[in-house]
């Protein structure tokens, strides 16, 4: 039965690993090969000297300024995207060496160059964070105080309200997306200062307009939270009131610590969709100051994409989220557990 229970435990860990390490592969995975199947990353290609600047500019995101840096070429002084690697070397005198020694590291590792030396990055998961953070603190709050006013359901105005918490599990989101664009924005537009692009009133503000979005109660949250403090004994209430405690005590002293079930499950669940929420932010931040997916999402182009950089990104996102369900794997477990086991 042990050896059962191990082979079951690999299996599913090995199950639970490839795709992160696809992701992996495919980062080192040419933008031109990036249709064929590779179960490791390729060869490194060879540089091919007749290949044209403009192009290489394109699906490697080269600096052409940066490259010019590099061999000495004046930077006032036009180099022709047409012209190919190896007419660039004789016009300027640079050795074919030289090019290909510099050129290989961005043909292996373009993904994970532009995406490290891109200045928006680490902004970009620094508001992410903040965002997911803020979002599951205040969610958690909410649903515990949304929860208190609503639970056992008593009065005919806790059903009522209990009833319009539920009424959102059957309107399809995308039919008041519209709506609530309009309002946001026009709301936004009412705030001094805020039509200053990049300016840090328009970048505050649309931070805290995603926000509000990922604190809204959810259906979800309302049930949990009100189904479980309807089971917790009104004893305890009555007896913190009859030593002295007020409401607001009870609640932060006996209530709150019994909250680990509804927290951690709402926590896990809440984290996934917070952290990789694409559309709040892509309506409602600029592509400048935004989180990252949208940023992702701007390496896309129209005529061409790297998707080296792409897929870099997609493993960089979902690293910091592995890392804290790694890190707080136990609380999560034992919020879960709590209570499951009598005494």
């Amino acid at each position: 039965l042990r050896a059962v229970i191990l082979v079951l435990f690999v299996f599913y860990a090995l199950i639970t690993l490839i795709p992160f390490y696809f992701l992996v592969v495919r980062s080192f995975v040419p933008t031109k090969r990036t249709t064929e199947l590779w179960l490791v990353p390729p060869p490194a290609e060879e540089v091919d000297l007749d290949a044209r600047l403009g192009g290489l500019a394109t699906f490697l995101n080269l600096d052409i300024q940066q490259f010019k840096a590099r061999f000495g070429i004046p930077p006032e002084e036009f180099v022709k995207p047409q012209w190919s690697l190896r007419r660039i070397g004789e016009e300027y005198g640079i050795p074919e060496e030289e090019l290909r020694s510099y050129l290989n590291p961005f043909i292996r590792f373009t993904g994970w160059f532009v995406l490290l030396s891109d200045e928006l990055f680490v902004p970009a998961l620094v508001r992410s964070l903040v965002l997911t953070v803020a979002g599951i603190v205040g969610r958690n709050i909410l649903g515990i105080l949304t929860g208190t006013a609503l639970a056992g359901l008593r009065y005919r105005y806790q059903r009522a309200i209990h009833g319009a918490y539920m009424l959102m599990l059957v309107i399809p989101p995308l039919l008041v997306l519209l709506p609530q664009y309009v309002m946001v924005q026009s709301a936004l537009a009412l705030i001094p200062k805020y039509e200053v692009m990049g300016g840090l009133t328009r970048q505050t503000a649309q931070m805290l307009a995603v926000l509000v979005f990922y604190l809204a109660p959810t259906p979800l949250s309302t049930m949990l939270f009100t189904a479980y403090i309807s089971r917790i004994p009104g004893e305890l209430e009555d007896a913190a009131r009859i030593d002295g405690a007020s409401r607001w005590q009870y609640l932060f002293y006996i209530q709150g610590p019994l909250m680990k079930i509804p927290v951690a499950s709402m926590t896990v669940i809440s984290i996934p969709g917070i952290w990789n929420d694409f559309l709040h932010p892509f309506l409602y931040m600029d592509n400048s100051a935004t989180t990252i997916l949208p940023l992702i999402n701007t390496y896309l182009g129209t005529y061409s994409s790297n998707y080296q950089v792409i897929y870099a990104g997609v493993f960089l996102s979902i690293l910091p989220l592995l890392i804290v369900y790694i890190a707080f794997r136990r609380w999560f477990i034992q919020g879960a557990m709590a209570g499951a086991i009598k005494g």
